[in-house]
């Protein structure tokens, strides 16, 4: 496509857009809207504070701490297992699957075996 192609359907996707928005401008509720936002941020103003303080007036905006929280609470926390090897009396304390030692015994020993040594589960 040439530049000039380009430019022509740029220019008529323009003219639609502006036809869309004054048809927009004319709507009483979109005008509503605006002013009402109008008055809030003037209000606002007045008052020296931000939307973030008017959020947070009507706990609407989470706060540092509760964002923290949040993204960690989505996520279940895995019991603490605790095997001990009946052979050497070693204990591992582990929340997964991912643990050094207790991969090892794995492939030593056969995962079945292993998970025989479980001895306790904790939350």
């Amino acid at each position: 496509m040439s530049i000039l192609a380009t430019y022509r359907e740029k220019e008529e996707l323009m003219r639609k857009l502006q036809s869309e928005i004054s048809k927009l401008e004319e709507n009483q509720q979109l005008k509503k809207e605006l002013e009402f936002k109008k008055e809030v941020e003037a209000c606002l103003d007045r008052h020296g504070k931000t939307l973030n303080d008017l959020l947070d007036v009507f706990g609407l905006a989470p706060s540092a701490a509760g964002r923290a929280s949040a993204s960690t609470a989505s996520r279940r926390t895995r019991k603490m297992k605790v095997y001990v090897n009946p052979n050497t009396q070693e204990r591992i304390e582990t929340r997964g699957g991912n643990h050094k030692l207790l991969k090892a015994w794995k492939k030593q020993h056969g995962a079945e075996t292993v998970e025989g040594w479980l001895v306790a589960e904790q939350d």
